[in-house]
């Protein structure tokens, strides 16, 4: 009897165990699932597969607009909700021509993107960053983050390659009378003002101590009175500034020219005031020009105003095409200008030509619920009417 009363105790306990030891797994399964963060999503889109936007994307992505926007201006400003609208709309047919570049083979390296970038900081020049880059982005109203931003203009680039082969051919080979009409357009900022062009010895300051700057003044100031009373002495400082820089202590720069108008003037205060007070020849005394250094100039050419045609050089025109290739011809600055245009309009047409055609053929959803406090109830109602203006859209 004592025997089947122990029995029935041993497995009432087994029981009783296993009971708990089942509790208590549910119990940390149910925790462990009610820990999880539970994303909400603002929109679905599904043209190759469905691809959600969540909310904490959404306002990550204003947040980051925003605080770009702020630390460029210095105001503590925030986006209106039409500007976050755009936002929501503009990640919307970013995902639409993901996919569609996804289906159809349409495809961009992570070097190239990386290459891309590389591009971008070495254009903002030396010293520059990746948060430079990000900072550029931000006030040009940029709102993803950098990889994403330069993977989606390499993937349209492609796209227009891929599509649009007739159209960037015929962009790239304009006629004659294509560039003479582009000249016609662009003739009344083709005219060169008064210009002198000349030649520098600078000895560069930026980022010098000022025992260097005040070597690099002394050096300076007494080549300005070697050649006053020497000039042909120039040619020697010429050389030594051109081939032994390092030694010398200051750089030449043979061929710069500056125009006679109110833009040289407000850029290179100093200088200007010193050439233009020389006749050809003539050779200056040491200018100081704090975003330069400290200059000799030789005058060598005055360039008197003139309407330049196709084969004159743009050298003296107040473009940054000039400042960065005087010896350019009008010509190719004409054939340079049309092109861009026109390349510039192709990637605006076929920008909205693709998004329209995706809008109608995807699936896209919108939660109208989880937008309500980012987005004002016109905006939401906005959203909701859109299924009337092409997107084939729910809005839940």
């Amino acid at each position: 009897m004592w025997k089947d009363v122990l029995m029935r105790i041993s497995r009432l306990a087994r029981l009783a165990l296993a009971s708990s030891t089942m509790a208590l797994f549910l119990a940390a399964a149910l925790s462990a699932q009610t820990a999880l963060p539970t994303r909400k999503p603002v929109a679905q889109v599904n043209l190759k597969a469905n691809e959600p936007y969540y909310l904490d994307t959404f306002k990550a992505d204003i947040d980051r607009l925003e605080s770009g926007l702020n630390s460029a201006s210095g105001q503590k400003t925030k986006l209106e909700s039409k500007d976050k609208l755009n936002i929501l709309l503009d990640t919307i047919d970013t995902m639409l021509f993901r996919q569609y570049c996804d289906r159809e083979g349409i495809k961009v390296s992570d070097s190239d993107v990386s290459n891309q970038i590389a591009q971008y900081r070495s254009a903002m020049g030396s010293g520059a960053t990746d948060s430079m880059v990000e900072a550029a982005l931000r006030r040009n109203g940029v709102f993803t983050d950098m990889k994403s931003y330069f993977k989606q203009e390499l993937l349209f680039t492609a796209y227009l390659k891929a599509k649009k082969t007739t159209e960037l051919k015929a962009i790239g080979q304009p006629s004659a009378d294509d560039i003479l009409k582009a000249y016609g357009d662009m003739k009344f900022n083709l005219r060169r003002p008064s210009s002198y062009r000349f030649t520098m010895l600078v000895a560069k300051t930026q980022g010098k101590s000022e025992a260097d700057k005040k070597k690099a003044a002394d050096t300076m100031k007494s080549i300005a009175l070697k050649v006053k009373a020497n000039p042909s002495a120039f040619e020697q400082c010429l050389l030594e500034g051109s081939l032994e820089s390092a030694a010398a202590g200051y750089q030449t720069m043979i061929g710069a020219t500056i125009a006679k108008t109110a833009e040289s003037k407000k850029a290179y205060p100093n200088l200007y005031d010193a050439v233009f007070q020389l006749k050809e020849g003539e050779t200056s005394d040491m200018i100081e020009e704090p975003d330069q250094g400290y200059i000799v100039v030789r005058v060598n050419e005055y360039l008197p105003e003139k309407q330049l045609g196709l084969d004159d050089y743009i050298e003296g025109l107040p473009t940054k095409a000039a400042t960065a290739n005087p010896y350019a011809t009008v010509l190719a600055l004409v054939a340079n200008e049309y092109q861009s245009s026109k390349y510039s309009a192709l990637q605006s047409s076929a920008r909205a030509e693709i998004s329209a055609k995706l809008r109608k053929e995807a699936m896209i959803s919108v939660n109208a619920a989880n937008l309500a406090g980012i987005l004002d109830e016109a905006e939401i109602n906005a959203v909701k009417a859109l299924k009337g203006s092409g997107y084939n859209i729910v809005a839940q």
